[in-house]
């Protein structure tokens, strides 16, 4: 398995129709009015398999760190892909794609600084999602 792309986002949806929706695309920079405040995005990933990949299950895990290293999930979030079996229709020697969408909304940025989202598949890290948190600047009235 392989991973194709991955982003963080405002908003994303993955309906079964094989696309995934995507709003404000590619987060490097939250502002929030105080801290902690929620992160209120996605990770959107795109993976590849090949036809025998597609016929084992494979596992994502996706880690939140801060700028020292220290974990900001009490636990990293873990999703399982199930075995899939390949559509007769499917076209030999292509991949078959599976979108994930990660709901972030419960996710607490505890303070501004820097952070990174690191994925996992199959205990293979395969990319850094870094972002930085910033208070937003206060209006002189």
């Amino acid at each position: 398995m392989r991973l194709d792309w991955a982003l963080l986002a405002s908003a994303a949806e993955g309906p079964p129709n094989g696309l995934v929706y995507i709003l404000g695309a590619g987060i490097d920079t939250l502002r929030r009015d105080q801290y902690p405040a929620a992160f209120g995005g996605s990770i959107v990933l795109r993976l590849l398999t090949t036809r025998l990949e597609s016929e084992r299950p494979h596992t994502v895990e996706v880690h939140c760190s801060d700028e020292d290293g220290g974990p900001v999930l009490p636990q990293p979030i873990v999703l399982t892909i199930p075995a899939r079996q390949v559509p007769p229709e499917h076209p030999h020697g292509w991949d078959l794609a599976a979108h994930i969408v990660i709901n972030l909304s419960g996710v607490a940025i505890a303070h501004p600084g820097f952070y990174n989202f690191e994925i996992l598949v199959d205990d293979q890290q395969v990319r850094t999602l870094p972002f930085r948190a910033e208070q937003t600047p206060r209006s002189a009235s």
